[in-house]
């Protein structure tokens, strides 16, 4: 990014932020491709200092800052995909950025300065947390810091403490809403303050939006983990591998994730390149120990692809102890063996297509009328008639910000190698005592590390969920003993909002017993029953006024309202006696008297509302109300609402 080094440049600078400050303070919204973590550090003069006197400069002290505080951190760390790289962001800059890449989305260019993180963990999601834990230690050390973090799910620190948040959490109300201070997390609630203001509000008076308790441990839970999480997540195997690529491995650790993440989602056509194997020959092998994550260890475990039998590996029999190793190599070498012939065929590519200078300048010239007339729109030129000495002196100043800003912005696109090419680089700059270096005895290296992780049985994984979730079995159970009176209790003492009374706890229940280990995904279904029950529905007619089913055949079922009725009255005979004998059951085990008042008043409501709608029925429901009344009335006697 360019940063600002002459009065001229602080003049544009001065001048297009001066243009409408209110728009600076637009949401930025959501990340839209998958497996993608973006974070937007605020360091303290980003809302506290005017905006026109922060500039790149600036931010890159602070970048600077931020590097040397995690670099402990991150010195041995394995990377699965992307880096953690700290970018600069200013509305200017950016606004170039886009004009230069011909993107027409320009609308994030009207933001508050700030330091730009975006991540791509792909199958890595440790990458996501472990660059939290970073975000939630600046936060800690630099006065003032208040990050912003999401990714492709959104508000994701959130839906890690999904199951504590308080009712008006939802997405409505805490979008784009939720920032990490001071390693806590904090919610603005009112919708309507501008970024700026939200930002200064949590600074100020922190205490007014600070997440409640029970969130602010679910995240230390998650993230406390590191860096201790950063031993555990890796894993040494031994691997019998290619001099010249040992070689590049020492160089560059972190070209391991590369190589297996090439190898594993290449297609046969891609895979082509590895028949001859001209790079990384197989016949210049040495078994070596080899450090990587777990989650590489397992996507190259789980790898079909064993090399071309063409090539000439020589792979042992399965049963060998050393057949993991030969395979590993193999998959290894050929995944570096990809990067090195794409880098080589991008650079042929390169040197065929490349453009003219007449060409580079006339796109250079599109470019710049294009950022001059956009600066003409949000009136940067202060409606000057043109050819004047200060619409001269305007113009100069933005050409020279251009100039600079796209000079560094090519310098940054050279710099900015493919992985392909960082190692095809690699490759190059062995020398030949660097490969004689690596001849040792197999004996002497130490064992690789035990990958029994990867097989995970019921018992461990019943373990890890419990003391992720709890032992929900025991809170199924433990729901399932209340009775219907304390339930009812239950449901009298919860408090209601505009919403209803919130049940979380049956909530959870419903969601164990579909996931219950026990059933082993087995539905259990009772065929009388379910016949006897459809047989109910289908014959049973409810009487209703005069008349009302005459000239009906469907109506009857092809039986007269006489036969209906007679049937009518034997199954509300039996209803009655099963709920008779419910209730003496309910009697009999009576121990609270609360729930004793709870259900007589509940009887005496519904006996007063005489089988009619009342509030009663409307808690209980209109079924039981009715049924609960007929039970209260002689056998022969029925409510005026359901007399045919």
């Amino acid at each position: 990014m360019l940063a600002g080094k002459n009065v001229n440049v602080a003049t544009v600078n001065n001048e297009i932020t001066d243009i409408d400050e209110t728009m600076a303070y637009t949401k930025i919204s959501k990340v839209k491709e998958d497996d993608v973590l973006e974070c937007f550090l605020y360091p303290k003069i980003c809302y506290t200092k005017p905006l026109i006197t922060i500039t790149e400069e600036i931010l890159i002290q602070e970048i600077i800052k931020f590097n040397e505080e995690i670099a402990s951190y991150i010195e041995n760390y394995i990377w699965h995909n992307d880096n953690l790289i700290f970018r600069p962001r200013t509305k200017q800059a950016l606004l170039l950025e886009k004009l230069v890449e011909n993107s027409t989305i320009i609308e994030e260019c009207n933001i508050l300065p700030h330091i730009y993180v975006r991540l791509c963990f792909d199958e890595d999601i440790t990458d996501e947390w472990f660059t939290v834990f970073l975000i939630s230690k600046l936060t800690q050390t630099f006065d003032g810091l208040i990050a912003r973090i999401i990714d492709s799910d959104g508000e994701f620190l959130l839906i890690e403490a999904a199951n504590v948040l308080p009712p008006w959490a939802n997405p409505e109300t805490c979008e784009n809403r939720v920032f990490m201070y001071n390693g806590e997390l904090h919610i603005v609630r009112d919708k309507h303050k501008t970024l700026l203001d939200s930002l200064n509000n949590i600074w100020e008076e922190p205490y007014l939006y600070r997440a409640p308790e029970k969130v602010q441990d679910v995240l230390r839970k998650r993230i406390n983990t590191y860096p201790g999480e950063i031993k555990k997540r890796n894993h040494k195997a031994r691997v019998f591998l290619s001099e010249k690529a040992i070689s590049i491995l020492q160089q560059e650790p972190r070209l391991v994730a590369l190589a297996i993440r090439t190898i594993c989602h290449s297609d046969p056509f891609e895979r082509k390149v590895c028949r001859a194997m001209r790079y990384f020959p197989p016949e210049q092998r040495i078994m070596v120990n080899i450090r990587m994550t777990k989650c590489l260890y397992a996507m190259a475990n789980h790898c079909r692809y064993t090399g071309d039998p063409r090539t000439g590996w020589n792979i042992p029999p399965i049963t060998c102890s050393k057949y993991k190793s030969h395979i590993l190599g193999i998959k290894i070498a050929c995944g570096l063996e990809m990067l090195v012939a794409r880098a080589i065929e991008e650079r042929r590519k390169r040197e065929k297509t490349s453009v003219n200078d007449s060409d580079k300048l006339k796109a250079n010239d599109d470019v710049l009328n294009a950022y001059l007339n956009r600066l003409e729109i949000s009136g940067y030129f202060r409606n000057l008639l043109k050819g004047s000495e200060e619409y001269e002196k305007l113009v100069n100043a933005a050409k020279d910000y251009y100039l600079k800003y796209f000079n560094l912005y090519n310098s940054n696109i050279k710099n900015n190698k493919s992985d392909a090419e960082k190692v095809l680089e690699a490759w190059e700059n062995i020398q030949t005592n660097d490969i004689e270096l690596h001849v040792q005895d197999e004996v002497a290296l130490s064992p690789a590390d035990s990958d029994s992780w990867l097989n995970v049985d019921p018992v461990q994984l019943e373990t890890f969920l419990n003391e992720k979730w709890g032992n929900v079995k025991s809170k199924k159970y433990e729901q399932e003993s209340l009775s219907v009176k304390e339930k009812v209790q239950m449901f009298l003492n919860q408090n209601s909002d505009i919403d209803g009374v919130q049940f979380l706890e049956d909530f959870s229940v419903e969601t164990d017993i579909i996931h219950d280990s026990e059933d082993n995904g087995k539905i259990e279904f009772d065929a009388d029953i379910f016949d006897s029950t459809l047989r109910g529905i289908l014959d049973l007619v409810v009487p209703g006024n005069e008349g009302e089913f005459e000239g009906s055949s469907e109506g009857s079922l092809g039986e007269d309202n006489e036969d209906k009725r007679n049937e009518m009255d034997k199954y509300m005979r039996l209803l009655d006696s099963q709920l008779q004998s419910e209730i003496e059951k309910d009697e009999n085990s009576e121990i609270n008297k609360n729930s004793d008042v709870v259900e007589d008043n509940l009887i005496k409501s519904i006996a007063e509302e005489a089988g009619g709608s009342g509030p009663t029925g409307n808690i209980i429901g209109e079924s039981a109300r009715r049924l609960l009344h007929l039970q209260l009335q002689s056998p022969t006697t029925v409510p005026p609402d359901l007399q045919s």
